[in-house]
């Protein structure tokens, strides 16, 4: 027969696990992103062509919170997402382009926030396309400014919308989240609001030359797009893309895998 006190301390016990379980049943538990440096190789018809270093760097959040307020949330965390892009062998000297996307702004409590998106693109040395977005979330709009046209206008976009370099960060931390089968995300995309969709296919094996990753395949289509994309993510990596096949119609197939992966980059 056990003590009194063993029974008193074995009860207590019992009733602080029943506590842990509730509550973790009643929190979603919330996924962070990590710094990382990414760089893919993309293909096509067997060719490689074009290099693509995509950097995700988090910092604190002092001197760079809306009207340097304090942040409301603990929560909040500052990024910098960066692509560069540039062509490689053969491809690089019948096309000298390169192009430059960054976005910052906030994640909030497992969501993307961008406050401001810039797209370069440069041809033979020479500006050819340049797009800034600015994200007013007091009032709900972004400012798009084509500065290659000399154009400026502003639109609404609800709660939760992201660029078109973010929405990567913002599939990252959905993945994460064990979302529906089928879910979408608002893009502030070539001046209009559009709708990204994505369908989980399940899981498959993918190989590269990092390795092999078990990952989940997922079919994305796009607002009025007849491009097929298919993305195999790995939980492994944060859910980040380790293969993308773009297919459209008429038009070479482009395979992007990853061919290094260096995890823990980040800015003060």
């Amino acid at each position: 027969m056990l003590p009194k006190i063993s029974i008193v301390l074995l009860v207590i016990m019992m009733a602080n696990m029943s506590s842990i379980k509730s509550i973790s049943a009643d929190e979603p538990i919330q996924h962070q992103l990590k710094p990382f440096v990414a760089t893919y190789m993309i293909t096509a018809m067997g060719l490689e062509g074009i290099n693509v270093t995509n950097s995700l760097s988090i910092g604190k959040l002092e001197n760079r919170h809306p009207d340097n307020k304090t942040p409301s949330s603990q929560k909040e965390q500052a990024y910098h997402f960066k692509s560069y892009s540039m062509p490689i062998g053969l491809l690089a000297f019948k096309k000298d382009e390169t192009r430059d996307e960054q976005s910052e702004g906030l994640i909030i409590d497992g969501h993307i926030q961008p406050f401001h998106y810039n797209y370069q693109q440069v041809r033979n040395n020479k500006t050819h396309r340049h797009v800034e977005l600015s994200f007013d979330w007091k009032q709900q709009e972004v400012t798009n400014h084509h500065i290659h046209k000399k154009s400026k206008w502003s639109m609404s976009v609800p709660q939760q919308t992201v660029d078109k370099l973010s929405y990567q960060l913002s599939l990252m931390l959905k993945l994460a989240s064990n979302p529906e089968d089928n879910f979408s995300v608002h893009v502030a995309d070539g001046g209009k609001l559009k709708e990204y969709y994505f369908e989980l296919m399940g899981e498959e094996r993918v190989y590269t030359s990092l390795g092999s990753y078990k990952a989940l395949k997922i079919q994305h289509k796009r607002y009025k797009k007849e491009k097929n994309i298919t993305l195999w993510c790995a939980p492994e990596l944060n859910f980040l893309p380790v293969k993308i096949i773009q297919e459209e119609e008429g038009k070479p197939t482009f395979i992007s895998t990853l061919i290094s992966y260096q995890e823990g980059m980040s800015r003060n």
